[in-house]
């Protein structure tokens, strides 16, 4: 780190590899241009929120609430590596059928990895905000991820030069959430492993060697007396095939459990407005019933919602987390659609959920050798995941 009264300087190493909208270009990994904006919004809601004297202080562009500072990032030597069709969480590289394959050749995204050290520099000529940048940068980078999936854990960065090379969590009083990690030999398997088997759950229907597993916010659900969204959605505009379904698989507590209390519940991982269920030939549509102005005209506030769960990798540990972002839909109502038909669904998100919760009853209730089926015991999927949940721990 940097003597001088105005710089402060840091070494940083890339961990994971970044998805860059610059793929094709030399150099082209962490941007300044996507670091201030994040570090910005980080100090102001996390720092300066109880002090609007500071915060003022600190501007240097009210408009665009652009704190008092610049960025420099040395100059990497960056590799670019296409990105493999299956193994990662990235899904993103399909061809479009109306443009030619040198087309796409320039336009799909790829990894790019710096396999060497770099350093990135911090100017202000207020000593006050070059303190504040010294004390919680690394509490930001440790939260941050970069480029396209990086809440899967993709453009992560962090500091070479802490002794301890121990990422750190949030500060309490500033974000009351917990971290939990674990060791990982291919954090994108694991990822994506663990993060199926929480939202929504894994079907392989491979020939002589199956897996399938319900979601764990099934069982977090019906522990909480609440019905299952994707049964709530199959009695209103499938309940033929929900028939069949419930004398083939007999008994299925997923197909069977039924309550009064019906809420979205999936998508409290992250909202889409549009999902294909391509086994029944069918969009279903979610449209926010909640409505606000902008501009003279209303529009629907919520369509999109980002998963609150976050995946950070230093090293050969897979650090994960969920933001408080939930309680922006808790209690919101959508309408919900299948096809063109006159059948009609309204279901809101519960007015309260704790990912807290949820996870301690993941990771301390859930018992998984009688949540999956013993029939699949002998399955690499569930050995791996009996080794993630044997390997969590929680900081506090």
């Amino acid at each position: 780190m940097s003597n001088n009264k105005f710089k402060v300087e840091f070494t940083l190493k890339q961990h994971t590899p970044i998805i860059h909208f610059q793929s094709d270009q030399v150099g082209a990994t962490l941007r300044a241009t996507e670091l201030k904006p994040k570090f910005d919004r980080f100090l102001i809601n996390y720092v300066c929120k109880n002090d609007k004297k500071q915060y003022q202080e600190y501007l240097i562009d009210k408009d665009k609430n652009a704190l008092n500072y610049k960025v420099k990032i040395e100059q990497d030597i960056s590799k670019r590596e296409e990105i493999p069709e299956k193994g990662t969480l990235f899904f993103g590289n399909m061809k479009p059928k109306d443009i030619t394959v040198q087309e796409w050749e320039k336009k799909k995204k790829r990894f790019k990895t710096n396999n060497s050290l770099f350093k990135i520099e911090f100017l202000s000529f207020d000593v006050k905000m070059k303190e504040v940048i010294e004390k919680y940068f690394e509490a930001f980078l440790a939260n941050t991820n970069f480029g396209t999936r990086q809440s899967k854990g993709y453009g992560s960065f962090y500091l070479i030069d802490k002794k301890t090379k121990q990422i750190i969590p949030f500060n309490k009083e500033l974000i009351p959430y917990k971290v939990y990690s674990f060791k990982t030999n291919d954090w994108q398997y694991d990822i994506g492993l663990l993060y199926q088997f929480l939202r929504q759950g894994i079907n392989l229907p491979r020939s002589g060697n199956p897996f399938y597993t319900k979601p764990v916010i099934f069982a977090y659900a019906k522990s909480k007396n609440w019905q299952w969204d994707k049964k709530t959605i199959k009695q209103v505009y499938f309940n033929n095939q929900l028939e069949n379904q419930l004398e083939e698989h007999t008994p299925s507590d997923i197909l069977e459990y039924a309550s009064n209390q019906k809420y979205l519940l999936r998508d409290i991982f992250g909202l889409s407005s549009s999902q294909e269920w391509k086994s029944y030939d069918k969009t279903i549509e979610k449209m926010g019933l909640k409505e606000e102005e902008k501009n003279g005209q209303k529009i629907v506030s919520i369509q999109r919602f980002k998963s609150p769960v976050i995946f950070k990798v230093v090293e050969n540990v897979v650090y994960f987390w969920a933001n408080n972002t939930v309680d922006e839909v808790l209690g919101e109502e959508f309408n919900i659609k299948a096809g063109k038909g006159n059948e009609s669904l309204n279901l809101s998100f519960p007015k309260e959920f704790s990912f807290n919760d949820f996870f301690d009853f993941a990771f301390k209730k859930l018992n998984l050798s009688t949540h999956i089926d013993s029939n699949f015991h002998d399955v690499n999927e569930y050995s791996t995941l009996v080794s993630i949940f044997e390997k969590i721990k929680v900081k506090k």
